[in-house]
Formats: structure tokens, C-alpha cells, sequence
């Protein structure tokens, strides 16, 4: 893989989070989190499922770099009632993918491959002058009465062989 990587990853509950920083350790590829500027409260798993499936776009804070420096983008998102948050929206709407290969991860609370949901982020990227080389998706299961997210011990394995198969493996650190 020829050019500059990033990670950048929009995580509400820590899932995405955990696979975002296992693929950095491996990787040691720049990385950066998209943040909503107000917080989102855990409680409200409808209200933030409802903004999702309307296709709202929230306010995000600004990242403290741009994408044009990097060739590679690493995208973490997870499924919101079978879209894209509102934070992601935003961000998908805001910046220029052109000439960047785009590498989707994804977290999910269903056990089936959402088809839709990558052709809807592919559709985007694409229209923003990116194209998107491969996707993962990872299920996990979070329970809103603990918010303890997947640990990195769990999705290790499957980033390493998601990595690997992309021929994006580089040494990987203890």
C-alpha cells in the first residue's frame, strides 16, 4: 500500500473505539476520532436510532487535521437502526475524498453483513471522489446497564486476518 494512512473513526459507546485503536496498534497508522460537540446521552438509544434512520447530521467538533495529506482512510462506523449516525453524516458530507482509497470498518449489533449500509457509505465516498477497496464488519453486543465495550482482545484476531488479506499487515507490536 503506497501513500500516508489515517484512521479516523466516530465510536458512541466504545465499540468502534476498540477496533479503531487495534488496527492503529497493528497498523501504527495516524488516527483520529470524530466527536459530536454536544454528548450524546447513553440512555437514548431511540432518540439517537431516530436521528440515524431520518439521516440527521449532528454538529461535530473540529479534527485538528485534514485529509489531504493522506492517501489511505481507514472509516469506523457503526449501525444506528441500520444507518449511518448523525455525527458520521456530517462528516461524510463535509469532506472531499478525492483520489483516496477509503477501507470501511464496521460495528454492528446484527449477525448479518449490512449490504446496504456499505453500498449507502460507497455511494458517498464515491460521489466525494474516493473509492472504497475493502470492508469488515464486526459484530459486538453491548449492554447500555454496564457500557462495557468489545475489548480488544476480541476483535484481535479478526483485524489482524482482516488486515493480512488486504496486504496492509505491517509488523505487528506486542
Amino acid at each position: 500500500m503506497e501513500g500516508k494512512s489515517v484512521i479516523v473513526y466516530y465510536s458512541w459507546v466504545g465499540n468502534t473505539e476498540a477496533v479503531a485503536k487495534e488496527i492503529q496498534r497493528i497498523t501504527e497508522f495516524d488516527i483520529q476520532k470524530i466527536e459530536e460537540k454536544k454528548n450524546r446521552k447513553f440512555g437514548n438509544i431511540a432518540g439517537g436510532a431516530m436521528s440515524a434512520f431520518l439521516g440527521l447530521k449532528s454538529k461535530i467538533k473540529p479534527m485538528d487535521f485534514t485529509l489531504q495529506s493522506y492517501k489511505n482512510i481507514f472509516l469506523g462506523v457503526q449501525i444506528w437502526a441500520g444507518k449511518t449516525p448523525p455525527a458520521v453524516n456530517r462528516y461524510l458530507s463535509s469532506v472531499s475524498f478525492k483520489d483516496k482509497e477509503v477501507w470501511l470498518f464496521i460495528t454492528k449489533s446484527g449477525e448479518n453483513v449490512p449490504q446496504g449500509f456499505i453500498d449507502s457509505i460507497t455511494r458517498r465516498i464515491e460521489k466525494k471522489g474516493g473509492k472504497v477497496i475493502n470492508n469488515i464488519s464486526i459484530t459486538t453486543k453491548w449492554d447500555p446497564a454496564t457500557n462495557i465495550p468489545i475489548s480488544p482482545e476480541e476483535v484481535k484476531e479478526r483485524i489482524s486476518a482482516w488486515l493480512t488479506s488486504c496486504d496492509i499487515m505491517v509488523e505487528e507490536k506486542s
